[in-house]
């Protein structure tokens, strides 16, 4: 009996941490009262989850109150009064509800879709004047988007639109902020960081942190990017002028590279806030299975989502593609698996946590627990299921009881991210855009660049604890120390201003 109750013992105290989540969209599952978000947390509950990614922003609005964007304008949410005043706040309320029941929750925002639909047509535009779509992309009062600096949205060109409509801009039916338009990217930047001071939320959970779906030309360049500002940049950055063809491969890597800059700035200055802060993305799996080559996947080559980049670089914490594929179908079983194998080599090889999304809405119950054993088997971190509420199986009874039965069925509480040995380092430059910033170590004398983006941000993960300075353009910082498994900032508009007194001081000598 004693060698019984040990051995009950040590498999309760060795289960392995796993996330045993959801996926919860905004878009279908109402959100709106207390009653909708306790129905949430209760299939979570019945179901044996303890983390929920739960979708806070939509479309440049916001279902929380303490917000620098419009609140949501969906009847209901809040629990109005009679003068549309929010009586609660949906997500403080879930936060505080699924806390107490030992669930985690990730806010899940959308990036670069700000707006769905035609502008032209009657309750087409945003009903709050403040929201960045008619702040930024379409001009109410002319009838058509802004030109110029003021235009934020990303651009097909005009020879290949198959699929985009108003003058390139509107993508299906998606409108798309540019992150190479570097007040697009502050502006995106400083709504998340006020959502992570604002809320205690156990992750930030990214959506659509791309470029849209576009189309393609026949030499197999993605006809998108070309906004104005962004092309600009580019153009200044390596002496061009015109428009870059959409295969030219400097203008690809641009793309790329205005992505995860901006992925870069937000992961060091949320985690600068709030260092448990597990920050996850939402990842594009298309298609099969890029094999060894992630360069031939479209995440890659199609809308610049280098997430295995991102992995190896640090930038992201939890990597949660979307492999929404159909069990029942031979052809994408094989893709899920192809996906599946690709995703852990990529997680252990960079120290990220694999959590493999599951399209539930596309498989029978059976199909969809096949895939989740298979991704545990692999070794995941866990899965997380598209989505509850928003589809019958979820939250039907037999499919939380199944999970709860089954791969689910652990007591362990979420895996947090391991705190890392080395530090990372954030500031901006007021030198320019794209400006060499060169690191050295005090102690070794080694150095690492970088280079600054739109905003004049830069930042390197990394980082060996010691003592450290940053250099540009020929002035260099006072030494200051990087901490492990914390971010450091030094702004380099103060290395300017010191290295002018130092010369105003040698001319008074």
């Amino acid at each position: 009996m004693r060698r019984i109750l040990f051995l009950i013992f040590l498999c309760a105290t060795t289960a392995r941490a796993d996330f045993r989540a959801f996926w919860v969209e905004a878009f279908h599952t109402p959100l709106a009262t207390k009653a909708d978000v306790d129905r949430v947390i209760d299939a979570a509950g019945r179901a044996n989850a303890n983390a929920l990614f739960v979708q806070v922003r939509r479309r440049g609005d916001s279902w929380y109150i303490d917000s620098d964007e419009p609140l949501a304008a969906e009847p209901a949410v809040g629990a109005p009064d009679t003068d549309g005043r929010w009586t609660f706040d949906p997500l403080r309320y879930l936060i505080d509800s699924a806390h107490r029941r030992g669930i985690q929750i990730h806010a899940y925002a959308i990036v670069g879709s700000i707006h769905n639909g035609d502008p032209t047509a009657a309750g087409g535009l945003p009903s709050d004047p403040n929201h960045i779509f008619l702040q930024h992309v379409w001009d109410a009062a002319a009838g058509k988007p802004y030109a110029g600096g003021r235009q934020w949205a990303t651009r097909a060109l005009p020879h290949n639109l198959v699929g985009v409509t108003f003058d390139g801009y509107r993508f299906a039916n998606e409108w798309y902020l540019d992150l190479g338009h570097p007040e697009a990217a502050s502006y995106t930047v400083e709504i998340l960081l006020h959502l992570v001071r604002a809320y205690d939320i156990d992750g930030l959970h990214l959506d659509r942190i791309r470029y849209p779906d576009a189309p393609v030309d026949k030499d197999g360049g993605s006809n998108v990017g070309y906004n104005d500002t962004s092309v600009a940049r580019f153009n200044a950055r390596y002496g061009r002028q015109g428009v870059p063809r959409t295969s030219d491969p400097a203008w690809s890597a641009w793309r790329r590279e205005q992505v995860t800059q901006f992925l870069r700035r937000l992961y060091l200055s949320a985690t600068a806030i709030k260092p448990s802060l597990n920050v996850s993305a939402a990842l594009i799996c298309y298609g099969a299975g890029p094999g060894k080559h992630f360069e031939t996947s479209e995440a890659y080559w199609h809308v610049f989502q280098d997430w295995a980049a991102w992995a190896k670089e640090g930038i992201v914490d939890t990597l949660a593609p979307m492999m929404y594929k159909r069990e029942h179908l031979p052809v994408q079983r094989a893709q899920f698996d192809a996906w599946l194998s690709f995703l852990m080599r990529t997680a252990r090889a960079s120290g990220r946590m694999a959590v493999p999304g599951i399209g539930a809405f596309m498989n029978s119950v059976d199909g969809a627990l096949r895939q989740a054993r298979r991704a545990r088997e692999a070794g995941a971190d866990g899965v997380v299921f598209f989505a509850v509420g928003s589809i019958p199986k979820l939250p039907s009874d037999d499919f939380l009881t199944a999970l709860r039965r089954g791969v689910f069925s652990s007591s362990a509480a979420p895996p947090r991210k391991p705190q890392p040995p080395t530090g990372s380092l954030m500031g901006y430059a007021t030198a320019g855009d794209g400006v060499v910033v060169t690191i050295e170590s005090m102690r070794s004398h080694a150095t690492r660049t970088t280079t600054t983006d739109g905003s004049g941000f830069f930042g390197v993960l990394g980082l060996e604890p010691g003592e450290y300075r940053v250099s540009i353009g020929g002035a260099s910082s006072p030494a200051f120390p990087v901490v492990a498994g914390s971010v450091s900032r030094i702004d380099l508009g103060e290395i300017h201003s010191a290295a002018a007194a130092v010369s105003r001081g040698k001319g008074e000598k």
